[in-house]
């Protein structure tokens, strides 16, 4: 009975005890981690990660670093929180890390004295590792808290490392650089590193490819090791870790950081640059492999072709690449260039950045592509031809003709000579009112789009509009002489005599950059990227032995600094400059008094920009032509890359005073050139050949620039043939332009009179491209001493000359063949009556008229002529 009642008394109080606990908690089994109600909480350490945990750390002797802060989680994937981590190394001799985690390549110091406190110094391994005999080796660390360890993090411990560079199956034995590999092709980077012992870098690491190859070849100038062999020279994985590389340029190639894969993208080279222990260093270049041919036509697969005006139709392109293929005879295609598509007629035939080609108005253009850095075949200025990059490639040209007749715009003006330009409206055939200039201008030259007019002054740039006659801009930032204005309105080259600068000035901003130097013309290529200047040193004023001076003359040149120079300015390679040999000038040269900036230069019409344009022709005694294709030069102070552009490509044994070129390639290349022979006229007509190659289908095309056997740049050489044509019947004093027709049917030479009695009745001469005979034309009126200057409309349809001695400007209409039954005939003669500016010698206040105090006329010829197409709707 007593224990019945006992039994009783437990189970009225357990059972309430045991309702109210399970009534307002939770089971206590949910807080751990195996849900049994024991072991590891849902809130301790349940692991450690430590970083990085594949790539691993990579330190030189003596070098230190802080460990990534270790992370902490819970069996549940959340963040654990960790008052304190203590870190570990297996082999604290190699690796030594401090109890706030920061590494030492080496051992810390601990207890030094002195007040230095501990872990602030790191010593290099004592002893230094030796693993093979070379100066490496490894260790790990982790990190423990709550008696859980982290994942062991491997430190690669080595030789400071002093250079990388690129290796592989591919790579260049020469330069350390991958060869060129096709657009979308990859390749494995690695490399070899070097270090510093006996006073040479000696090898530290190599791939397997450089190792197993008979002999192997090291980026390193000491070699191996003593008694190291070179198939016990670790990869460098094993020594230094995994490597990282980036791309300096990513259009040319792209990396995959976890493989270290490499994609070839756009042609060019960039720099590769790997980075390891805590440093970085340039590797190497990488090339995606260069366009071998450009290969552009209409979308027929002609070279030439007739197109409607207003009517738009695209080129086709067609791109390969340098690796070809044995049984195609081609390349890789490329697709994705960024090309320049440069037309040689833009007001009337235009060409878009993708090929397409828009016909404005009634003429003949030549339409080619050309890939040129640094848009297109980009390189460090440092390797230029490496693989082919860092070069110009141009496509075939493409001859449109869009047929029909159109009215046009023509300006006149006499700078030097006149303070006033005349426009006239070939629509209403009426001679506008006379334009006054706030100065007499020493140049005037129109963008090739037809937009403005320039007008350079000894005071500022003069811009007028084409549409409205009126002065756009005045800037006195930039005095000198216009000469010359690139073809997209960009651009005008100015050059200031006074300071001897050249202005390069953006039309855009008003802004310019300058580069020393004098120069008598110049010529930009179709696409504006290239300029070309030519100088001669007979434009400087006249100096005279002492106490020979005429009267009036000071005791010292006014106007010095031109020499016999070539410069070329290129948007990608900067201002070069070249000696040109001594050339007579059968020109005009400026007086003893005449100041800077005021004469007018003479007609002098050169270079002749080639089509397409790898090159220039440049006037003298011989006639040269310099071209795109760079050379290797011996490096010196002013030359240290040891690369020069634009060398010399031919050299032409005919003297040339003025010269141009024939832009309708399909009837053949000409320069055709014109020189002073005593008071005579000779034409070289030189027939030009540009190397080209052929593939199995497609056109000809200009072939990519020559390198020899072991690399070395070369110039591209043009072959030539002469033509020497004599121009009988004319007394000159000057040879002043060899203008040729836009379809490059017919050239006509203008001169200037023989003064101060000039036969009257001068004729014209005329000359058909190719054809080794000279024509005449007869000049309506009986006044005409000498063609001074002149112009062709842009439909080819009409030539406008100014003559001297009856100061009129003649239409010459222009057959569509010019032949002996129907030739060139002057058809209309205007009188656009330029008034004659007063020099202040005179009593004027015309400040830049060079006129002769003595000067009784009241008009003056036209010396300088533009064109440009209008709507006749």
């Amino acid at each position: 009975m007593r224990r019945f009642l006992t039994l009783v008394c437990l189970l009225c109080v357990a059972i309430p005890a045991g309702i109210s606990i399970s009534g307002c908690t939770r089971n206590p089994a949910g807080n751990y981690c195996n849900g049994l109600g024991y072991g590891l909480k849902d809130t301790d350490v349940a692991s450690i990660f430590l970083t990085p945990q594949t790539t691993g750390i990579s330190l030189a002797f003596g070098q230190t670093l802080a460990v990534n802060a270790p992370t902490a989680k819970t069996c549940k994937g959340v963040t654990a929180t960790v008052g304190t981590f203590t870190y570990g190394t297996t082999n604290n001799q190699l690796v030594d890390i401090s109890p706030s985690g920061n590494i030492c390549a080496g051992t810390w110091n601990r207890n030094s004295g002195g007040g230095i406190p501990n872990y602030t110094i790191c010593s290099f391994p004592n002893p230094l590792p030796s693993t093979g005999g070379l100066p490496f080796g490894t260790a790990y660390i982790t990190a423990t808290a709550a008696s859980v360890t982290s994942n062991p993090v491997e430190v690669f411990i080595h030789a400071q490392v002093t250079s990388l560079a690129l290796a592989g199956p591919t790579a260049s034995t020469l330069t350390g650089q991958l060869s060129c590999l096709s657009q979308g092709q990859l390749a494995q980077l690695d490399s070899q590193a070097c270090f510093v012992s006996n006073g040479t870098q000696q090898v530290l690491c190599a791939p397997p490819s450089v190792t197993s190859a008979v002999p192997p070849v090291w980026s390193c100038p000491g070699g191996l090791p003593s008694g190291v062999v070179a198939g016990a020279v670790p990869d460098c994985t094993a020594v230094l870790g995994a490597l990282n590389y980036s791309v300096g340029n990513s259009s040319v190639a792209s990396i995959n950081v976890d493989t270290n894969q490499i994609t070839a993208e756009q042609p060019g080279t960039t720099v590769i640059t790997a980075s390891i222990s805590q440093g970085a260093s340039s590797a190497g270049y990488f090339s995606t492999c260069p366009p071998a041919t450009i290969q552009v036509t209409l979308a027929n697969g002609a070279t030439s072709g007739t197109i409607t005006q207003g009517v738009q139709q695209d080129l086709v392109t067609t791109v390969y690449d340098t690796n070809i293929n044995q049984a195609t005879g081609r390349g890789n295609p490329i697709t994705g260039l960024t090309l320049d598509y440069q037309s040689t007629d833009p007001i009337d035939i235009t060409s878009s950045s993708t090929g397409g080609i828009t016909t404005n108005f009634p003429g003949v253009a030549s339409v080619y592509a050309i890939c040129q850095p640094p848009t297109c075949n980009p390189a460090p200025i440092n390797v230029t031809g490496v693989n082919g990059t860092g070069l110009s490639i141009s496509s075939n040209p493409v001859t449109i003709t869009t047929p029909g007749t159109a009215s046009e715009y023509v300006w006149f003006s006499s700078p030097g000579q006149s303070q006033y330009y005349v426009p006239v409206e070939l629509l209403s055939g009426t001679v506008g009112a006379s334009v006054r200039m706030p100065y007499v201008p020493n140049s005037m030259i129109m963008d090739r789009t037809g937009v403005n007019l320039y007008f350079g002054s000894s005071r500022e740039l003069m811009e007028y509009s084409t549409t409205s006659n009126t002065l756009a801009r005045q800037d006195t930032s930039v005095p000198g002489i216009v000469l010359a204005v690139s073809p997209t309105n960009s651009q005008v080259l100015i050059n200031d005599q006074a300071r001897q600068l050249f202005f390069l000035y953006t039309v855009a901003s008003g802004s310019s950059t300058t580069f020393g130097g004098m120069g008598a013309s110049a010529a930009w290529t179709p696409d504006g990227k290239t300029l070309y200047v030519y100088d001669n040193s007979n434009l400087n004023s006249p100096t005279y032995p002492p106490g020979t001076a005429p009267a009036g003359c000071p005791g010292t040149p006014s106007i010095t600094g031109h020499t016999d120079t070539l410069y070329v300015y290129n948007v990608n390679t900067g201002w070069s400059t070249y000696p040109l040999l001594p050339s007579p000038l059968a020109a005009v040269q400026p007086s003893c008094t005449t100041p800077p900036n005021v004469a007018a230069l003479p007609p002098i019409q050169t270079p002749a920009v080639i089509i397409p344009s790898v090159g220039a022709y440049l006037p003298g005694n011989p006639t040269v032509a310099h071209t795109w294709c760079p050379e290797t030069v011996p490096p010196s102070a002013a030359n240290p890359t040891g690369i020069e552009f634009y060398p010399q490509g031919d050299s032409v044994a005919a003297q040339t005073d003025v010269l141009t070129a024939t832009n309708d390639v399909q009837h053949g290349q000409h320069i055709l050139g014109a020189t002073l022979t005593g008071t005579g006229i000779s034409l070289s007509d030189i027939g030009l050949t540009i190397p080209s190659v052929t593939l199995p289908s497609g056109p000809p095309t200009p072939i990519a620039c020559p390198a020899s056997a072991n690399g070395a740049l070369l110039p591209l050489t043009l072959t030539h043939t002469v033509t020497p044509v004599a121009v009988n019947g004319v007394t000159a004093a000057a040879v002043n332009q060899v203008v040729v027709a836009p379809n490059s049917n017919v050239a006509f030479v203008t001169y200037s009179p023989l003064l101060p009695n000039p036969p009257v009745g001068a004729k014209l001469p005329y000359y058909v491209p190719g054809s080794g005979v000279p024509n005449y034309l007869s000049l309506t009126g009986a006044g005409v001493t000498a063609p001074l200057a002149g112009a062709f409309s842009p439909d080819n349809t009409l030539f406008f000359v100014s003559t001297a001695g009856d100061n009129l400007i003649h239409y010459i209409s222009i057959p569509q063949n010019v032949t002996a039954a129907t030739p060139p005939r002057d058809s209309q003669q205007i009188a656009p009556s330029l008034p004659a500016c007063i020099p202040v010698s005179a009593g004027g206040n015309d400040s830049g008229c060079t006129l002769p105090s003595t000067n009784t006329e009241t008009v003056v010829p036209t010396t300088e002529i533009a064109v440009k197409p209008r709507s006749t709707t």
